[in-house]
This record gives structure tokens, C-alpha cells and sequence, in this order.
């Protein structure tokens, strides 16, 4: 991958005029730079794997998007404390440019309906804060900053569509990329793609053999 294409995660998922969005990172700014990516979008839903900044920082896009999103995420259930009070400095100033007024929502735990999908999400305590990963359907699943968990595969069982962390090197912390493959490979997934990759990995990772 090009190094200027690189950015932290964002992922996007479209249904007829529903999107769905996982994580905020810094890729979130390709909604916006890139229109046709919601073209005829009337609702957008975005689910958030946990509150590190990596991923939540894209959050002071959100005012350009054509909707504004509702966000779902797991503070009362990983960190016991309201999602919204997490995340009100960044959607607030003096750190966001403008009031960014979203409704937000609670992630929960197992299989629950965002906008028109199924999302599924399971905890993943192996990181160094509580992170969730996240299964849309059969479609896709996205298992991000955990260090390796058999329980992924359980997850991502059969899934179109695997997105895993690929730290290099692996630690107790992070996945590396034999871990993620061995997930890949547990569940059964059709296709693997490497995510949250080390910067100085410029290695095209999309579609990997298993």
C-alpha cells in the first residue's frame, strides 16, 4: 500500500441508502474527500471498537459527512462509564472546531441491530484497554488491537471478509501477522485482509493467501 493512502481504522459498509461505519479513525476523511462513497446514503450508523485516539480521532469529521452519523459504542459496557462522556471532549471544544452534536448510543454485547445491520460484538481483553471486536452479518468481521485470542476464530466463523490486526512484531498486546492468519484460518474465513499495521509496513496486505 502506498504510504500516502495510509491511515488509522475506518471501515465502511453500505446497504442501499444505509451505511454502516466502523472505528473513526483517520481514514474517516475519505467520506468526505471521496462523496461518492455515500452517494444516496440517508442514514449513517458508526460503531466503535474502543476509545483509543488512533480510532476515534476522525470523529471531528464528522460535520462534513452528508449525515450526521448516530454513534455506538461500548463505554458502559467495557469501561462502565457512559459513551458519551468518553467521547464529549472530542465533539466539544475547545477540541473540536464545532459542537458535534451525535446522538450516541450504547454498544452492547452479542448479536443487536444498527441501522439495517447485524453487528455482533464480543470483548477482547487482551489489549491494554478493554476492545470490541465487531462482526457485520456474514459479511465482514473486524478484530482490531487485541494480542491473539482464540476466540476471535469463533467469532469470524465462516465470514465473507476478515479485517485483523497485524502488528509487527505480535505481542501479548497486539496481533502480529501469523496470529491473524491463524484466526483466518480457525474460522474459515473466504478472505483476509491485515489491519492496524506497524508504519513502517508498506506491504500491500489486502487479500492475502490463508
Amino acid at each position: 500500500m502506498q504510504r500516502g493512502r495510509r491511515a488509522t481504522t475506518c471501515v465502511l459498509v453500505r446497504r442501499g441508502d444505509a451505511a454502516l461505519v466502523l472505528d473513526a479513525g483517520t481514514g474517516l476523511h475519505r467520506l468526505i474527500t471521496e462523496p461518492e462513497r455515500l452517494a444516496g446514503v440517508t442514514r449513517i450508523d458508526l460503531a466503535l471498537t474502543h476509545f483509543h485516539l488512533d480510532h476515534v480521532c476522525g470523529l471531528t469529521y464528522l460535520p462534513g459527512l452528508p449525515v450526521l452519523p448516530t454513534i455506538h459504542a461500548p463505554g458502559a459496557w467495557l469501561y462502565g462509564r457512559p459513551s458519551a462522556e468518553l467521547l464529549a471532549p472530542l465533539l466539544h471544544a475547545p477540541i473540536s472546531p464545532s459542537e458535534i452534536r451525535a446522538p450516541i448510543h450504547e454498544l452492547r454485547p452479542g448479536a443487536q441491530t444498527i441501522g439495517e445491520f447485524t453487528v455482533t460484538a464480543r470483548a477482547q481483553p487482551r489489549h491494554w484497554h478493554p476492545t470490541a471486536g465487531l462482526r457485520v452479518e456474514d459479511r465482514l468481521a473486524l478484530i482490531t488491537d487485541t494480542g491473539y485470542d482464540p476466540g476471535s476464530a469463533e467469532l469470524a466463523r465462516d465470514i465473507e471478509h476478515l479485517l485483523h490486526e497485524a502488528w509487527t512484531p505480535g505481542d501479548k498486546c497486539d496481533a502480529g501477522e501469523a496470529d491473524a492468519r491463524r484466526v483466518a484460518r480457525d474460522a474459515g474465513a473466504g478472505r483476509l485482509t491485515l489491519v492496524h499495521l506497524h508504519p513502517d509496513d508498506s506491504r500491500n496486505h489486502d487479500g492475502i493467501e490463508l
